[in-house]
């Protein structure tokens, strides 16, 4: 191939200024491909490469890769609409639309349901192809005639033109999948001429930071590249599409793929175009020197991470050293309050005594099949001690106070 990307590279001189097949592959698809989206964006903003122009795939040994921003020679495009000027012969009953670049379609004033679509190689107008500050390799002008019916004359023009240029681009792997966004590019040119050292050439000025690129580096187009690529999209941006109620004829695919394409969007047409040639240059471009190290990669891999979240922990201790605390608390309480120890046994509770009018109720249902249940179960009691004996019983307890011993007798206590 013709081009580089790297350091001090140009063509290495020679006669020669036919393509190679992968160029000419890359021409082609770029002009078919019409499902790319590419876009100028920031970094933070990321566009991605979509469609049927692939990127080009990046080796990574592991599932999560980056790069610094890469610079590389690349391909810019742009369509701009085309004045159009017409200009009628009533006795020859012709009419001829002509762009401000010279390229015209000559049509019937009465063509009836007809369609004509031209595209053709020019000097351009606002895109010239001239420049010495910008290094096009091709420009072309669509001109497309329609009458109709229903809305009558249609005329639509454009000016569309492709230019080397450079790029930065941003790569990189997340979980497998590559991304790849355009950073920013630069085109501005100055052409020298033939030296002893090399032949003339444009060799790319005051590239931006933005680029990344490395001060040493060299960004050159010979002129050979340039005529090689000019003569064959000269070759294939040449033709017609006729068109009629039932028939279509085009003088190639390539010229068919770009009327194809006026029914679109042709800014997204030509970055398509564009995008197909920047992957031909970075495969086969020829580089002097390489600077490895510049624009190495870093590498992640996946690895299980525990991470403790303390206060969610803290829960669960504070809880355990409260019922710690709790238990100790209560038993201190018991020791202080004077209760003793035979609370776990059965035995003790035959030697307390009961409230006389609790016993004289339950006295009553001892030999009827669950009488006490019925005539004691629910009562509120409490233990307590005498003050006369120091024995232990239990006493009656209603609305949180001791209820009135009642004797036998019924008198009170």
């Amino acid at each position: 191939m013709f081009i580089c990307s790297r350091e001090v590279c140009r063509l290495t001189k020679t006669i020669d200024t036919s393509l190679s097949l992968s160029t000419k592959a890359a021409v082609y698809a770029g002009i078919i491909s019409t499902e790319v989206s590419l876009q100028l964006g920031r970094v933070d903003q990321i566009t991605k490469y979509q469609g049927q122009i692939p990127m080009i795939p990046v080796s990574c040994g592991t599932a999560n890769c980056s790069w610094p921003i890469i610079p590389t020679l690349a391909s810019c495009g742009d369509c701009v609409n085309a004045e159009i000027y017409t200009k009628c012969n009533k006795t020859a009953n012709t009419c001829t639309y002509t762009t401000g670049s010279g390229t015209s379609i000559v049509n019937s004033m009465d063509p009836g349901e007809r369609s004509i679509f031209k595209v053709a190689p020019t000097n351009g107008t606002v895109h010239k192809i001239s420049s010495t500050s910008r290094a096009y390799y091709s420009v072309f002008d669509f001109l497309s005639v329609t009458q109709t019916e229903e809305t009558g004359l249609l005329l639509a023009g454009s000016e569309c033109a492709l230019w080397f240029c450079v790029e930065g681009l941003k790569i990189w792997v997340e979980d497998g999948k590559q991304n790849q966004t355009r950073v920013a590019n630069h085109s501005l040119t100055s052409l020298t001429m033939t030296s002893a050292a090399h032949g003339s050439e444009h060799v790319f000025i005051n590239i931006p930071p933005s680029l990344n690129t490395d001060n040493a580096t060299k960004y050159v187009v010979t002129r050979e590249a340039m005529l090689a690529l000019r003569n064959f999209m000269s070759s294939i941006t040449m033709g017609t599409v006729t068109t009629t109620l039932n028939t279509l004829d085009s003088s190639s695919d390539w010229v068919e793929a770009m009327w194809n394409a006026t029914t679109g969007d042709l800014n997204q047409w030509i970055n398509t175009f564009a995008a197909s040639l920047t992957n031909e240059f970075r495969l086969h471009g020829a580089v002097t020197q390489t600077t490895k190290k510049r624009y190495d990669g870093d590498a992640t891999q996946m690895t299980p991470v525990v991470k403790v979240r303390w206060y969610w922990l803290m829960y669960p201790a504070f809880m355990i050293l409260l019922s710690i605390y709790f238990l100790f608390h209560t038993v201190l309480a018991c020791s202080m309050a004077g209760v003793r120890a035979w609370k776990g046994e059965v035995l003790p509770l035959l030697f307390c005594r009961v409230d006389e009018g609790l016993y004289e109720r339950g006295r009553a249902g001892l030999e009827i099949p669950g009488g006490l249940e019925k005539r004691v179960a629910g009562e509120n009691v409490a233990m307590y001690r005498s003050a006369e004996d120091g024995g232990w019983g239990f006493r009656t307890v209603e609305h949180g106070e001791w209820a009135e011993e009642v004797s036998v007798e019924g008198e009170k206590k």
